[in-house]
């Protein structure tokens, strides 16, 4: 063979590297042409029952695409932009796997696929912590693995990610609920998914999209903090990142060239190089490799949550607000409120439904007093403004000295029991846990009632419930007294003869021994307007 010209090389290697750039910035545009969907369309996937399904993906413009599935037949052409998408018309749930199969100028097959209840699973460090392999792991992690050999359960796991701008697609497969696969997936996705399949007997797509030490906003669509006049700081603090980490690329290339020409002068007059330079590029606000207190708003929505829009879903399960009980974030209702809105707008689901977790007492706070109870009142606050919002309580799950406790079969426990009430209309409770509903004031004594209670209240120790402060107008509180009367708490304290508010288990320390009848822990609360304090 002869020697390639060297000409023809170098047209080669442009020819190459302008593909590759053009690969790069255009991934779905009309270069790379081939039928495709987004990654995440695999083979075991769970298609939702009982609503419209879309199906969408990328071909060369103007390609009619064809989809069958379960002998229905859709069809659509692609737009300009070489986008396509069909939707499944609502299918009853399906145990025996089938083949989806999406025609064009080329044909793929997905395998085993199922029809049956597709929940997204999201939040921070204790919805990603693993079955296996943290340190610690869950409780009995040994045989929990062993025993997870459940074929109607599917599994999805969105890689960790952050961007300034919104993705398309995320690279992820849905995975059978084995052994092997479930080690690394989501504990409390799983014990939900596994206990709430043994009640409605219907296959169960379970997303884990999680990402330890985040903050709410970098979860929230942009278009949401927009619309929220409160968290219009989070915009301009993205538009300032965005300015400041332009203008240090600027220097940091015009660096770089210098010592370019400063290397290629000296390499001309044969002085010693000085090797690599000293200064460094400067870190991308927008793509951290570790989560920061700071990251950017919207980034993990970008990667996360925005390529997944619009998969049919049942419904979302959140489990979040660690790092924003560690900054005493006051704005933790305001956010919170504004994500659930965001991503409902975005799925065009005004009433999706979304089951929080609260987070549960962690004693190494910098505030015990404000930062996690801030979290804890704006949780039920959620769940009193919001339709189809409910909580599951977890003050008895930690034991305050590890913020990822072990026990997260309780919370998948509790989820299912709370979405089975909630979302699949088998009773009327929003709470799973006895939650604050109002106070009468009777002599120098307030009597608390609840909403949320199961079979009446008790202690978990058979003493006086304890953890209740009172106070009067001065806004002293001081420890109380408490006593169970039927449904109700009566709260008095000798040293407050004209009580005006009451508050309850409001610090990273307590552990209160108040719940109801099926063991599930009374909420924190305060019936004050008045802010807290620090200690």
């Amino acid at each position: 063979m002869g020697t390639q010209p060297k000409s023809d090389i170098n047209a080669t290697s442009w020819l190459r590297l302008i593909i590759l750039t053009v690969g790069v910035f255009l991934p779905f545009g009309t270069l790379h042409a081939r039928l495709r969907l987004p990654q995440f369309f695999s083979d075991s996937m769970v298609l939702q029952r009982n609503m419209r399904a879309p199906l969408w993906g990328w071909a060369t413009p103007g390609e009619r695409v064809t989809v069958q599935f379960a002998g229905r037949r859709m069809a659509a052409i692609t737009k300009a932009n070489g986008e396509w998408r069909v939707m499944l018309p609502p299918m009853k749930a399906d145990r025996h796997g089938r083949n989806l199969i999406v025609t064009g100028r080329h044909r793929l097959v997905f395998h085993h696929v199922l029809v049956g209840d597709v929940w997204l699973c999201s939040g921070q460090s204790n919805m990603q912590f693993p079955v296996d392999g943290w340190w610690g792991h869950v409780l009995h992690a040994t045989r929990e693995v062993a025993a997870a050999r459940y074929p109607l359960i599917r599994l999805l796991k969105i890689p960790r990610n952050n961007t300034p701008k919104p993705l398309s697609d995320a690279r992820a497969h849905w995975m059978r609920c084995t052994p092997a696969n479930i080690k690394s997936f989501s504990a409390v996705a799983y014990f939900f998914g596994r206990d709430l399949g043994r009640h409605i007997h219907v296959p169960i797509g379970l997303i884990d999209s999680s990402y330890g030490g985040t903050v709410i906003e970098s979860w929230t669509p942009m278009s949401a903090l927009r619309q929220t006049p409160a968290l219009h700081g989070d915009v301009e603090w993205f538009k300032k990142a965005a300015t400041r980490y332009r203008h240090q690329l600027a220097v940091y290339h015009a660096a770089l060239q210098r010592w370019h020409a400063a290397e290629k002068q000296a390499l001309a007059q044969g002085k010693r190089l000085t090797g690599r330079p000293t200064f460094k590029k400067p870190p991308n606000p927008f793509t951290l490799s570790r989560p920061s207190p700071d990251m950017a708003p919207a980034s993990i929505f970008h990667a996360m949550i925005h390529p997944l829009i619009p998969l049919a879903i049942k419904g979302v399960v959140w489990y979040q607000g660690e790092n924003n009980a560690w900054i005493n974030d006051p704005l933790y209702a305001v956010r919170l409120a504004a994500m659930i809105r965001g991503w409902r707008q975005d799925w065009h689901r005004s009433n999706m439904p979304f089951l929080l977790v609260q987070i549960a007492p962690y004693f190494h706070y910098p505030s015990p007093t404000v930062g996690e109870p801030i979290v804890w009142l704006s949780e039920q606050d959620a769940v009193r403004r919001l339709k189809h919002v409910g909580l599951v309580g977890t003050m008895d799950l930690g034991n305050c000295r590890k913020m990822h406790y072990q026990d997260k079969q309780d919370v998948g426990l509790r989820l299912s029991i709370l979405a089975l009430h909630m979302v699949y209309q088998r009773g009327k409770l929003k709470t799973l846990g006895p939650m604050y509903q109002s106070m009468q004031i009777r002599a120098n004594r307030c009597v608390i009632s609840f909403s949320g209670i199961r079979q009446g209240l008790r202690t978990r120790d058979g003493k006086a419930p304890d953890w209740f402060l009172v106070a009067g107008t001065n806004r002293q509180f001081v420890p109380a007294s408490a006593k169970i009367l039927g449904d109700t708490v009566v709260v008095w304290s000798p040293k407050v003869r004209h009580p005006i508010a009451v508050r309850f288990a409001l610090s990273s320390l307590a552990q209160p021994n108040l719940e109801d009848g099926m063991d599930m822990p009374v909420l924190p609360f305060k019936t004050d307007r008045w802010p807290l304090v620090h200690k």
